[in-house]
């Protein structure tokens, strides 16, 4: 084949343009994936539209161009839907214009419209598919099995440092009676960053020593909670050895971070109050513990205080009684005893006035009363035996004292000394 004929550069992109026109006349609807996003200081917003390869990391890819001038209606869209901004990462069916941009070289989608039921119905296949892909893997309810401290006093919180979410959740546990303790983690929640800056605080949070994590960001579109629907966020939250709670901020849709949460709340205000109130009824239940244990305490040592005294009663009503046969006993053993006692003094009596009579028979005057008289030696001394003739010698009788020269002596014969 002999090529004859030398194209301009100008000819030949004219040529091409032409040919765009004749074969795509009318505006036609592109789907793919945004990449690339860049928001021009000009107004205008330049990205590609991609189509990856089922066989390879080879992908397809064409620019798409949104003027200035469409941008107004375009967001107006998605605002409507609730859609949220074009970003990075979103499945989109855009509709717009096909030309071939000269100045260089290529070809450009120029943007005119969107349809949003496509990216939230992408969004939505996407979301079932990790969710089913989870469920398969038993982790719905993996972090939800997870035991709850009862008094969850330390949290790890995981959000954008200084943010609407941020000030929300700190200031409703700020304004709390109980002494919590916050350790942050910043995270982005949105955009290209969100991804590895949520695993990455996930990971490291776990191996805090927290009670539990909760992961809050404020309300936005439905796109913007793209990274909360990964399965590699689920994943880390689900795998998580500590209980986390969500706080996304989205107030009609649950995210898969949600599903696989330990609990969900629609609002970080919300996530914070919880766990308030868990500790607050921790802290009633003690009270009213307390005071149960107080009023049994009370109510035992009344019981006991009456037994004492019942027992005390019964104590001193027995001793009494004991008392009482005791003193009837020992006042009768008494008046047996003083009767015996006054028998057995007579008795004494009157054995001592025999043994006084007895005595006062053998006394010296009465024998002398009887004609008895007593001789003594010039000593003193009674004379028992014989005397020697020419001694001196006194006798007394019972009315007179006798004094006598021996002029003789002999033995008195009785009748013992005859035998």
């Amino acid at each position: 084949m002999t090529i004859t004929h030398t194209w301009s550069v100008g000819d030949l992109c004219e040529a091409v343009r032409d040919t765009f026109t004749a074969v795509f006349p009318d505006e036609l609807w592109l789907e793919g994936e945004i990449v690339g996003l860049k928001d021009h200081s000009s107004g205008h917003v330049y990205f590609d539209l991609i189509e990856p390869s089922t066989t390879g990391n080879q992908v397809d890819k064409m620019s798409v161009a949104l003027w200035r001038g469409r941008r107004p209606s375009v967001e107006s869209i998605l605002s409507r839907a609730d859609t949220g901004p074009l970003a990075d990462g979103i499945k989109v069916r855009i509709r717009g214009e096909l030309t071939f941009y000269a100045p260089q070289g290529r070809v450009q989608l120029q943007m005119t419209a969107i349809d949003p039921h496509h990216t939230l119905g992408q969004l939505a296949v996407d979301k079932e598919k990790v969710l089913r892909t989870l469920s398969l893997a038993g982790l719905l309810e993996a972090n939800a099995a997870l035991a709850l401290p009862a008094v969850p006093l330390h949290i790890g919180l995981i959000t954008s440092d200084g943010s609407a979410a941020y000030n929300d959740f700190v200031d409703e546990i700020a304004s709390s009676p109980y002494p919590f303790n916050i350790s942050l983690i910043h995270s982005s929640v949105q955009g290209a960053d969100a991804e590895t800056d949520l695993l990455t605080a996930i990971t490291v949070m776990s191996e805090h020593r927290v009670d539990v994590i909760a992961i809050v960001r404020g309300g936005g579109a439905r796109t913007d909670l793209m990274t909360f629907d990964l399965e590699s966020v689920a994943r880390a939250v689900a795998g998580s050895p500590v209980p986390i709670f969500s706080g996304i901020g989205h107030e009609i849709d649950r995210s898969v971070v949600d599903e696989v949460a330990h609990t969900a709340f629609k609002t970080p205000t919300a996530c914070a109050a919880a766990l308030v109130q868990r500790v607050a009824t921790f802290n009633q239940r003690l009270t009213e513990s307390s005071r149960r244990i107080v009023a049994l305490a009370m109510n035992r040592h009344d019981r006991a205080t009456a037994l004492v005294s019942s027992t005390a009663r019964t104590i001193n009503d027995r001793t009494r009684r004991t008392l009482d046969v005791t003193e009837e006993r020992l006042g009768a053993t008494k008046a047996r005893v003083q009767g015996l006692a006054r028998i057995a003094v007579n008795r004494e009596t009157q054995r001592i006035d025999r043994i006084v009579d007895l005595i006062g028979a053998l006394h010296p005057d009465r024998v002398l009363a009887r004609g008895f008289s007593i001789t003594r030696n010039k000593n003193g001394e009674i004379i028992r035996g014989t005397v020697a003739p020419g001694s001196e010698i006194s006798s007394e009788t019972a009315s007179s004292l006798i004094t006598s020269t021996v002029t003789e002596s002999h033995l008195r014969q009785t009748e013992e000394t005859n035998d």
